[in-house]
């Protein structure tokens, strides 16, 4: 398992990012690419979940290079698209090191207009870190199957609507080694090579594209609001639109450590898994009482919905948990400087969609969010909703159905070409 410290992650990436602004005409490894319109790579994928096992070594190549591919006919498939793929493509850690990520691609039915389909990225809620976890394992039993499949009705009408919609497992879902769990950039570069990898498959894919998430995605799609222009200048990212998006996580791992009687949940053990393999300085051992390294560690292998039970996380406390006079500095830093989706400025225009009585990303913290990227300068319209509850669908993942007509005005009415 690679790890590498927090802090030092931030700095390398400026200074990656700053190179490359001075070297765009002279090109840059990492950052640039080729320009999307190749062919897919022709190896044969292996067949079934060997599939998501890559070649050792990588084969040479860039960000969005495609490994192989093949038809997708499971659930994951979205039945507007006239064709389906299911796609193993290269993508960059927060290290800078190649890594082989998993995701899929539908591309509308018909011809395509001037300039090609639009993409839309799509960066999928919480499913766990397993392997089993990846959205593009969807069917019958697939353990995220409820929440993955209302997704993909919504994505199903924007297809429908004439855009190509790509979907990012990111990385360590489904492919080997660690998901660095709510760590923003990566989830922002898989997201962005996504597409990379899209327009090699299809050279009628549009250079314009826009990200578009929920919860965990919908941070991944304000860190993708940033980075994208740095990371691909190739492409043209045309905006974002993050949904309950993740923020303030810092303040809110603090305040569970503080709060010896805030119910413990899957997502707080996501995380912790997540720090531990960012940082060789979080040591699970010394932060987790035993319960809680017992608890924490069924996410290796249980998708996120299958540790709310008796068995998992249900009734604990943070007391059960953590071990509260630990020293949880290394952790910490983690959240503070690699998800602090807060602190970003986007270089888009950015829409957030929120439900007013979120229960799982609360008002309070998307409302500061956008006060923050308010007086930076940064141009975002915030939407707020009344979500009514329901027995099967929570008003947390209601909000994106809720919302889904204003995201289509907004996105029609300012940024791509529809049918």
């Amino acid at each position: 398992m690679h790890r590498v410290p927090s802090r030092s992650a931030r700095s390398a990436l400026a200074a990656l990012t700053a190179a490359c602004s001075l070297t765009l005409l002279a090109g840059c490894a990492h950052f640039s690419g080729n320009n999307g319109e190749t062919a897919g790579a022709t190896t044969p994928p292996p067949a079934g979940d060997n599939f998501y096992a890559p070649p050792a070594p990588l084969p040479e190549g860039a960000p969005g290079d495609v490994i192989w591919k093949r038809a997708l006919t499971n659930e994951a498939a979205l039945p507007a698209a006239g064709a389906n793929w299911l796609v193993l493509y290269r993508s960059t850690d927060i290290d800078g090191q190649p890594i082989a990520v998993s995701g899929t691609v539908a591309v509308p039915e018909g011809t395509p207009p001037a300039g090609g389909w639009p993409v839309i990225s799509w960066t999928h809620g919480t499913t766990g870190i397993a392997d089993i976890c990846a959205p593009s394992r969807n069917g019958p039993e697939y353990p995220a199957r409820a929440y993955v499949s209302l997704m993909n009705e919504g994505l199903n009408e924007w297809v429908r609507q004439g855009y190509a919609v790509v979907k990012t497992d990111y990385q360590g879902l489904g492919t080997p080694g660690p998901h660095p769990y709510l760590i923003g950039e990566v989830e922002a570069r898989g997201a962005v090579d996504m597409v990379r990898a899209a327009r090699r498959i299809d050279p009628n894919l549009s250079r314009d594209w826009l990200a578009m998430g929920h919860s965990q995605g919908g941070q991944a799609a304000v860190y993708a609001s940033y980075l994208g222009p740095l990371y691909a200048p190739e492409l043209n990212l045309t905006g974002a639109v993050a949904i309950s998006p993740a923020s303030h996580l810092g303040e809110q791992v603090r305040y569970a450590q503080t709060h010896p009687e805030t119910p413990s949940s899957a997502y707080g053990a996501l995380m912790l898994n997540s720090a531990a393999a960012m940082s060789s300085q979080v040591k699970l051992d010394e932060i987790l009482t035993p319960l809680g390294q017992e608890r924490t560690a069924m996410t290796e292998d249980l998708c996120v919905g299958q540790l709310a039970g008796e068995d998992g996380f249900k009734g604990l406390t943070s007391r059960d948990v953590m071990k509260l006079n630990a020293d949880f500095t290394a952790f910490n830093q983690v959240f503070d400087t690699l998800g602090d989706s807060e602190n970003l400025r986007p270089a888009v225009p950015l829409l957030v969609l929120q439900a007013d009585n979120d229960r799982v990303v609360l008002k309070q913290f998307t409302d500061a969010m956008v006060s923050r990227f308010k007086n930076v300068g940064a141009n975002v319209e915030y939407r707020l909703y009344t979500i009514g509850e329901d027995a099967t669908v929570s008003n947390h993942q209601a909000t994106v159905p809720d919302s889904r007509a204003d995201a289509m005005d907004w996105v029609r009415g300012r940024f791509m070409p529809v049918r």
